[in-house]
């Protein structure tokens, strides 16, 4: 299930599977007839029932634009031979633990796996957080299903997705990207180069953001989006690098009070995942379905956060915050951060090469995905 399963229909594909302790097997009286959306082939499924985990609240894009429309439509497509026991904001699993959680027969199916929360296991996935000069959650959407489905070697003969997902035995499907990360702060506002000290802490999600914060001279604390809004109140965090569209979701807005937009440090992208084992259990039929919904929901789920990127940004206004053009910063600042885009960009490479991975191969596929739908990058990124 590497190649050959990716070039079957995946182009957002991330769902990981693993031992699968928590399914349930209804009684085979209930067994129905399933068919496929176009009604050439009926098969028999056996009826189950899948515990699903989400770190997310169901205020959260993910929820609203993947997971509840992938988890309604599967059931329905299926006349509810397939459903979901779905736990949402960490009740079952923190955020960040759902790869364990799946290894173990916690859980099913993984609706927030993060490969960027653990690089060690996931090295390549982490390249989407890398900074940009323009792109968007559609953009980003577009190009990360390519790159799911992409038959471009990285290493030893291995395609992204054969190297992150099959080789762990699972089955993954991207969720939608968000939209491009900000910067944000709750006292500082970054008029000047000397403003960016060591004693700023910004939460980050990614080693790709621990080395831009490096880059930019501020201390970077790697920490889980769901842990930001009590760090940040505590005032044990001065900030954050992360998406406008999920401030009133976990409550940012209310203490975000200065925000440097314009500038794309970045998307993030989760995936819903199983083991192989569980995916196994589905009909052929029946994992055409997921396939096609979990492409569906990814590219509805993108659309869905671009547009409420607005409404969050006013919600902030609204409560004092004020929000910086790129382009109206700092000359010397607006120079700062461009040079620590580039650098972000070539220091994950060397440090991934140098850790016997891929680094370079990895980057320009996402570069080059990334340039087909639409996005900007420095000229020096695109001279590589």
């Amino acid at each position: 299930m590497k190649k050959s399963f990716i070039l079957f229909g995946l182009s957002l594909l991330v769902l990981v599977l693993v031992a699968c302790g928590g399914t349930t097997n209804e009684s085979t009286e209930n067994m129905e007839p399933v068919s496929s959306d176009n009604n050439t082939a009926t098969t028999t499924q056996e009826k189950l029932k899948f515990r699903a985990s989400s770190g997310v609240p169901d205020k959260h894009f993910w929820y609203r634009g993947m997971f509840k429309p992938l988890t309604d439509a599967v059931a329905a497509d299926t006349n509810d031979q397939i459903t979901f026991d779905v736990f949402n904001a960490g009740e079952l699993v923190e955020l960040g633990n759902e790869y364990d959680a799946l290894l173990s027969g916690q859980i099913d199916i993984a609706l927030t796996l993060m490969p960027p929360y653990d690089p060690a296991r996931f090295p390549y996935t982490e390249a989407v957080m890398l900074p940009l000069l323009s792109s968007d959650a559609e953009i980003a959407q577009k190009a990360f299903a390519n790159v799911m489905s992409s038959d471009r070697e990285i290493k030893d003969g291995k395609t992204y997705y054969e190297l992150e997902f099959g080789d762990k035995g699972l089955v993954a499907f991207a969720n939608p990207p968000t939209e491009p990360y900000v910067f944000s702060t709750t006292k500082t506002n970054f008029e000047s180069v000397s403003d960016f000290t060591q004693s700023i802490r910004i939460r980050t999600a990614s080693r790709v953001h621990e080395i831009l914060s490096k880059e930019l001279g501020i201390t970077g604390q790697s920490l889980p989006i769901s842990d930001a809004y009590d760090a940040l109140s505590r005032n044990a965090l001065d900030g954050i690098l992360y998406n406008a569209p999920d401030w009133i979701a976990f409550g940012l807005d209310e203490v975000i009070k200065y925000t440097i937009t314009g500038a794309n440090f970045g998307h993030f992208v989760g995936h819903t995942a199983m083991t192989e084992n569980t995916w196994n259990k589905l009909t052929p039929e029946v994992q055409e379905i997921f396939q096609k919904r979990a492409l569906e929901a990814a590219a509805g789920g993108a659309t869905l956060t671009k547009s409420e990127t607005q409404q969050n940004i006013d919600s902030n206004v609204a409560k004092g915050g004020k929000i910086i053009e790129f382009n109206d910063v700092n000359p010397e600042v607006k120079s700062l951060i461009e040079e620590a885009i580039v650098n972000s960009w070539t220091q994950w490479i060397s440090n991934l090469e140098a850790q016997g991975h891929a680094g370079k191969e990895m980057a320009l596929l996402w570069r080059d995905e990334l340039v087909q739908a639409g996005a900007t990058l420095p000229q020096e990124i695109m001279d590589l």
